[in-house]
């Protein structure tokens, strides 16, 4: 791919979006978000009328969402989007979007979990890089250091590596390439459609939760056989959270951590477990979406080697 596009650095002022794509948003954690992040960084927060709607599992029908997340990219002044939470729904937006003003005026793009699907298409249609990492209902509960690491991030800093502390290392190795992060099964539903991303020459980062370990093999397979996997540099993988088995099921069943390492390790590349990002509500350290970094396998440490923001 072309190098990817860095928007500029959130400063003190800056309007930032606050879009709710997916699920249906706690209200009280939402507001204690959004107090944190006017208060750590005095952003000017816009958000989106729909965080107050509920339509089954989603914030509102696919046309009050689109509306919100269309407002957000074509804000000439507003140099940021935050999601609000993840859940479901960011995919059935995606063909609907204009990427255009994204990329007459880039914007950065912040949220994981199901908002890997916006990412995706950020990179993939406009070549904007982005932050896999917190939406803002889990701000208030994480911990100051992955708070911090996100500010450095969006004011343009290295954050330093981040660690696998008690990660498993499958196989060694130094590698480099641009990250590829998000959700596991938002990203197998992509496969075949425009806005999956490239995965040959880039490192990837995968985390998942609430899916058992026969559904976690299912996507991953689906990954390997169709191809999409070919050509990575190396893998990082973040928490698994609530991923086994339930209590009444087969005592042998393999673990998700057995199943994630069964399945690729037949790649052959440099893979760590461990690395603290995902749906824990105390940790879930930002990482850069589409700018370089380097995977040391062999030490658990993974590095930025460019800012995903410029001054």
């Amino acid at each position: 791919m072309n190098p990817a596009i860095r928007p500029k650095v959130l400063t003190s002022g800056c309007r930032v979006h606050v879009v709710a794509t997916s699920g249906p948003v706690e209200l009280e954690r939402l507001d204690r978000g959004l107090r944190w992040l006017r208060q750590r960084l005095q952003l000017d927060l816009c958000v989106a009328e729909n965080v107050q709607s509920c339509t089954g599992y989603f914030a509102g029908s696919d046309a009050v969402r689109l509306a919100g997340t269309r407002a957000a990219v074509g804000d000439v002044d507003a140099a940021g989007i935050m999601a609000a939470r993840g859940g479901y729904g960011a995919t059935r937006l995606l063909t609907s979007l204009d990427a255009e003003p994204l990329v007459a005026f880039p914007k950065l793009i912040v949220g994981f979990s199901d908002v890997t699907a916006l990412l995706a298409w950020a990179w993939v249609r406009a070549g904007v890089c982005g932050i896999h990492g917190p939406v803002v209902t889990q701000l208030a509960t994480l911990c100051e250091d992955d708070r911090d690491r996100l500010i450095f991030m969006m004011r343009g800093e290295d954050p330093g590596a981040l660690e696998s502390a008690e990660g498993t290392v499958l196989h060694g190795g130094v590698v480099e390439g641009p990250l590829v992060a998000g959700n596991l099964e938002v990203l197998r539903s992509l496969i075949g459609t425009k806005f999956m991303p490239p995965l040959a020459g880039t490192i990837l980062a995968l985390e998942e939760v609430r899916e058992r370990p026969y559904r976690i093999d299912r996507a991953l397979t689906q990954m390997l056989t169709s191809g999409v996997l070919r050509g990575v540099r190396g893998i990082a993988l973040g928490q698994f959270i609530a991923c086994e088995e339930p209590e009444h099921g087969h005592v042998d069943s393999p673990s998700a951590l057995d199943v994630v390492i069964e399945r690729l390790g037949t790649l052959g590349i440099p893979l760590v477990t461990g690395f603290p990002f995902g749906h824990d509500r105390v940790r879930n350290a930002a990482l850069p979406f589409g700018t370089r970094v380097r995977l040391d396998a062999q030490n658990g440490l993974l590095s930025m080697l460019e800012p995903v923001m410029q001054a």
